[in-house]
């Protein structure tokens, strides 16, 4: 920031003019504030016996200088900062705690339901839920979300898995889980080979990089088109609540537009398929990213499509 003061009323503009000039000269590289010049003319007079600026006009407005300085300062230190990894601040453990954390109960217990159920005097059957446009017992909700055509399951902000709509063993699923899984933190859900990924996922959603996050799992047999999807959830506020994973064999859905439709599907030979979508093909087992527990798969589907993306 350039300040200057001199006897007559130009107050060192010309000498601010020369040294801005050679301080953003090649081989400088000083990074100069624009605008915003202090420049204060007939100094003689300008200040009292206590040495102190007399219009307060000048005060105000070296102090909106200052101010600006400041900022400026702070967004070039953010610019210059060398960029984190902010997976790494994904704690797959779920040490942490939030407002709806249950305490007191072992995250890893296989009866976490019931325990965390009767510690908080959960609803249940058919005690009514009120929700925000519409008025449902706990057993029509289970109801409605068994009924959904995917697999969903819910894994909130501290990273513990919460919820999955349990309606078939875990060999049937194209996400495996077991009941005993729910309550344990994302860490125990997964082989920590796959760790890395698991938090690339779960950082792009917390830090708002990608709303939602794809892979296709190639693995289900060719009659299929599964889709793995996080979908980042926030509350009304837009504060992050953890991650909605919805798994969906989309080719019913494809072989019914086209029947619909009398439409076919052409290979377009200029288009390149995205990395995201692409890198599991050659996988021979394929792990969920978020919550899953195939906890044989040597690697998963995001690895491989966060290095290539």
């Amino acid at each position: 920031m350039l300040v200057g003061a001199s006897y007559y009323n130009q107050g060192s503009s010309r000498a601010q003019l020369h040294l801005r000039q050679i301080l953003e000269a090649p081989g400088v590289n000083a990074i100069v504030m624009p605008g915003n010049e202090f420049l204060l003319g007939e100094v003689k007079e300008a200040f009292d016996e206590q040495n102190n600026l007399k219009d307060q006009g000048t005060v105000d407005f070296l102090k909106t200088c200052l101010e600006k300085f400041i900022k400026f300062i702070q967004v070039l230190s953010s610019m210059n900062e060398p960029q984190k990894d902010l997976s790494e601040e994904e704690d797959l453990e779920a040490t942490g705690k939030i407002d709806t954390t249950i305490e007191g109960i072992d995250m890893s217990a296989e009866d976490w339901v019931e325990q965390a159920s009767e510690k908080v005097d959960a609803a249940e059957g058919d005690t009514y839920v009120k929700l925000n446009r519409g008025v449902l017992t706990v057993n029509q909700l289970n109801a409605l979300l068994a009924s959904m055509p995917m697999e969903l399951t819910f894994a909130d902000s501290n990273n513990q898995f919460l919820f999955y709509n349990y309606t078939e063993d875990k060999a049937e699923m194209f996400a495996g889980r077991v009941p005993g899984q729910v309550g344990n933190p994302l860490a125990n859900c997964h082989p920590p080979a796959t760790y890395k990924n698991v938090k690339w996922v779960l950082s792009q959603l917390r830090h708002g990089k990608q709303d939602v996050v794809r892979i296709h799992v190639p693995t289900h047999g060719p009659d299929k088109y599964v889709v793995h999807s996080y979908q980042a959830m926030h509350d009304d506020s837009g504060n992050y609540m953890g991650v909605n994973e919805y798994v969906l064999d989309f080719q019913p859905i494809i072989d019914w537009y086209l029947q619909q439709t009398g439409q076919r599907l052409a290979k377009d030979e200029t288009v390149e398929v995205d990395a995201t979508s692409s890198a599991s093909t050659t996988q021979s087992e394929q792990a969920d990213s978020v919550s899953g527990a195939s906890e044989k798969a040597s690697a998963d589907s995001v690895s491989s499509a966060s290095v290539k993306a």
